[in-house]
């Protein structure tokens, strides 16, 4: 009997074991996925209440094929072929189909289902095509054509966007009160064939209409032909003059240039056409070309603008008449000018100008110096081989887009391109309540200095070159795998057809920081910073542009502008007399290349911004940072006060003095008198009293450092201010013309103009937006320049009664109070591969 017992005892014991075991594998496996489920989120663990720990971790070597123990590739001078994606480690938290769900796409972009078509959406190509052939069939613009190589005594298309309407009429139709106002498109039109050929811009539509009609935007004559912005027929001909001409020079450049000579079939010795201006004056047309090395030039699109030669020469080539043409002013290695090449290579043989000669094989060294593929001769950083972190969405998209409407976290707004002036937003309100009507890039500017002949005081305002001729996103570079394409579209004069690309993308965005937090004795907490980016990439010759939207959760709304690309650089003359004892810098930049020069510039970018707080009535209000004496102070509010109170320590303060702004104006930033550029409603108050606005606040940007005299500043007046406001007017649709930097001497769309000292006070108001930077490119910036940044801000300023976001469930802990609070929870998931 007692053997049974024992023998009992002995069997409940095995079976305790074997479920003790059996709990502690089940609790493990619970504790793995536990932390395997919150491994992204561990910062989430709460060691409010906890001691101390110290947690060890290690770290793996991992040795692969053709990696050193220093994690160095071993590397030949071959072109690399492998992918690296192959040689990846593998997942680490082994995230397959049957353990890991794939991530939800969803449906973030719907159609439009509006009764009328989208106000601000860009012209679609069948809008285009529609357009282009009611040009031509009605005899607009005196036999409209399509565009030709071969003469430009024709009258022929150059652009083609949306023309924006009327605004009374666009909010009377969204309050519904008022018929939908229509769409229309903008149409510029060159009319060589006219007897005074002159350039013109029309408004046509309604673009669903069955009749529509072409409305003339300017009189006869007002845009000059001969400032009207590049095209591809002046391009050819400027081909022909230059194959004839050139080619007398060939002595020279085959010995100056490692052999190249010009014309010839797929040679790599080209000319950059595009200099601006075209003349200082509207009435001339004059183009400064220079020579350079491109082994890409055959495509006809791509340029390599940093192995320019000392060769230059100006074209005159004014009016239609090709055969009047001709090129003079010929410069080499900044020596000249002469009349032309005859008597440049005579000067040149005869020995009387000094020489420079490319050594041999240089030619063919210039692609791989300057293409951007990874330098094979460096060994590849410690890790690089292994993927770089991602965001992804575990839920989903949480914005929606129909058709060019974006509803995301309160925020609405359409977004919108056009060729000429690029991205913008309008009808932009946050939690119901209207913050702007339009808020869009208007433009573009680039000063240059240089010393090179070719390249002196060159200008440029980019929407003479169309800087929503958009050619889509570089995917995985320019945008997240889960963000959200939209198309834009613009005109191609040469094929008289419309181009449609996937250039503007949507997607939310982890700001991996907090948008607030606090961590006390007795609570802590704080809210994950995410937040909408709205972003659009262009290319404009050798510069790549970004333009991005980023929409907080708190209502600020940041606009943040990005250059990439390639430098337009000069010749770096080894034996420059102008240098100083530094070789390797001048008055005009650095040396950064074997004969590059960095000429300095500026970025200037002018936005539009129409704020429309709680209403179209709005004002500005200056509040001004100050530093004086503590009566100065209180008199700023209560001009009567005799005597300062004695609790003052010393006779100084800082205070505020308040301003409404009376008159159109123009503000700059000046950093020893700070000033807050608020546009407000006087008639909204918030909770508190005050006046319900948003600050104008520039983040990051550079002054414009030309005096008022400089010949370049009536067409770049707003250069000058970093903010300017001006009564809103529908005729003052753009702070310039796309014509103006062609036509210095009197511009068409000076925004010094609409500063006319107008009353601003509680009416309709536009705020033209100036940010930039200064460019001195250093070595750094070859072969690509890294990206540089300007910003701007628009925040609430008392608009709330409160911090707009604790609607939103963030992290909070308290410490005796027992209350805890936690944003939503998500299960990692697996990216799904576009």
């Amino acid at each position: 009997m007692s053997s049974l017992k024992v023998q009992a005892a002995t069997d409940r014991s095995y079976v305790y074991t074997f479920v003790v075991l059996c709990i502690g594998f089940l609790a493990g496996i619970m504790v793995g996925m536990h932390a395997f489920d919150r491994g992204p989120e561990s910062e989430d663990v709460d060691d409010f209440h906890q001691s101390k720990r110290t947690i060890q971790t290690s770290q793996e070597r991992v040795l692969i094929k053709g990696f050193d123990s220093r994690n160095n590739f071993r590397s030949t001078k071959k072109r690399e072929t492998h992918n690296q994606s192959n040689i990846q480690g593998s997942n680490p938290f082994n995230c397959t189909e049957k353990r890991c769900k794939k991530c939800p796409k969803g449906k973030a972009k719907q159609p439009w289902n509006g009764q009328d078509p989208q106000i601000f959406a860009p012209l679609t190509a069948d809008e285009m095509i529609k357009v282009n052939d009611f040009m031509v069939t009605n005899n607009y613009a005196d036999n409209l054509t399509a565009m030709s190589s071969l003469s430009l005594n024709i009258n022929f298309l150059t652009f083609m966007y949306l023309y924006l309407p009327n605004k009374t009429a666009v909010l009377e139709y969204k309050a519904g009160q008022g018929k939908y106002p229509g769409r229309y498109a903008r149409v510029h039109v060159a009319r060589g064939a006219r007897a005074v050929p002159d350039y013109m811009e029309y408004k046509v539509g309604p673009l669903r209409a069955n009749i529509m009609t072409a409305e003339q935007l300017y009189n006869d004559g007002e845009l000059v032909f001969n400032s009207r912005p590049f095209d591809n027929i002046e391009y050819g001909f400027y081909i022909q003059l230059l194959s004839e001409e050139i080619k007398i020079l060939e002595p020279l450049t085959i010995e100056s240039f490692d052999g190249a000579y010009y014309p010839r079939e797929n040679n790599d010795l080209q000319f950059w056409l595009w200099n601006g201006p075209p003349g200082a004056l509207a009435d001339e047309r004059e183009t400064r070309v220079i020579a350079l090395l491109n082994p890409l030039a055959p495509n006809g699109a791509d340029l390599l603008e940093l192995d320019f030669l000392p060769l230059s020469a100006t074209i005159h080539c004014p009016g239609t008449d090709f055969h009047q043409w001709y090129i003079y002013d010929f410069y080499y290695l900044n020596q000249g000018p002469f009349p032309n090449a005859t008597a440049l290579l005579n000067a040149y043989q005869n020995g009387s100008l000094r020489k420079f000669t490319l050594p041999d094989g240089y030619r063919e060294t210039v692609l791989d110096r300057h293409l951007p593929d990874r330098d094979t001769d460096q060994p590849f950083r410690r890790n690089s081989f292994l993927s770089t972190p991602r965001t992804y969405e575990p839920d989903g998209p949480r914005y929606i887009i129909r058709g060019y409407n974006v509803d995301w976290m309160d925020w609405n707004f359409d977004v919108t391109a056009g060729q000429i002036r690029g991205p913008g937003l309008f009808e932009v309100s946050f939690k119901g309540n209207k913050i702007a009507y339009e808020i869009s890039l208007n433009e573009i500017a680039l000063t240059y200095g240089s010393g090179s002949s070719g390249q002196t005081n060159v200008i440029y305002a980019d929407s003479s070159f169309a800087i929503g001729n958009y050619n889509g996103i570089i995917k995985s570079v320019d945008c997240p795998k889960h963000a959200t394409l939209l198309e834009t579209s613009h005109w191609e004069p040469s094929g008289a057809s419309p181009v449609v690309t996937k250039s503007i993308c949507v997607f939310e965005a982890d700001g991996e920081n907090a948008l607030w937090r606090h961590k006390a004795y007795e609570f802590q907490g704080g809210l994950r910073n995410n937040y909408l980016v709205v972003r659009v990439s262009s290319t404009i010759a050798n510069y790549d542009y970004i333009v991005e939207w980023h929409f907080q959760l708190d209502g600020k709304v940041f606009t943040i502008v990005t250059a990439s690309g390639l430098i337009q650089a000069t010749f770096w003359d080894h034996e420059n007399p102008f240098m100083g004892s530094e070789k390797g810098r001048d008055a005009f930049g650095y040396r950064v290349g074997e004969n590059a020069h960095g000429q300095i510039h500026d970025h200037m970018f002018g936005f539009k911004v129409d704020l429309d707080v709680l209403g179209t009535d709005n004002s500005m209000e200056v509040i001004h940072w100050k530093n004086n004496n503590v009566l100065s102070a209180l008199r700023s509010q209560v001009p009567n006060v005799s005597e300062a109170p004695k609790y003052f320590l010393d006779n100084w303060t800082r205070y505020i003095e308040y301003e409404l702004v009376e008159n159109e104006t123009g503000k700059r930033i000046n950093m020893d008198e700070p000033e807050f550029w608020v546009i407000v409603n006087e008639n909204e108050r918030n909770k508190w009293g005050n006046m319900r606005g948003y600050e104008i606040k520039p983040i990051a940007t550079a002054a414009q450092t030309l005096s008022d005299n400089h010949p370049a500043m009536p067409a770049l007046s707003f250069t000058k201010y970093h903010c300017a406001i001006t009564k809103r007017k529908e005729d003052e649709q753009y702070l310039d013309s796309s014509s103006d930097t062609h036509r210095l001497d009197k511009p068409i769309e000076d925004l010094e103009k609409m500063l006319n000292g107008e009353s601003i006070r509680n009416t309709d108001v536009v705020n033209w937006v100036s940010i930039g930077f200064l460019h001195v490119p250093t070595s750094e910036d070859v072969p690509m320049t890294i990206r540089v940044e300007a910003a701007f801000m628009l925040k609430p300023f008392n608009f709330f009664n409160t911090t707009p976001v604790f609607d939103l469930q963030g992290h909070f802990d308290t410490k005796t109070l027992n209350k805890t609070g936690r944003p939503p929870k998500y299960t990692p998931c697996l990216e799904k591969i576009q």
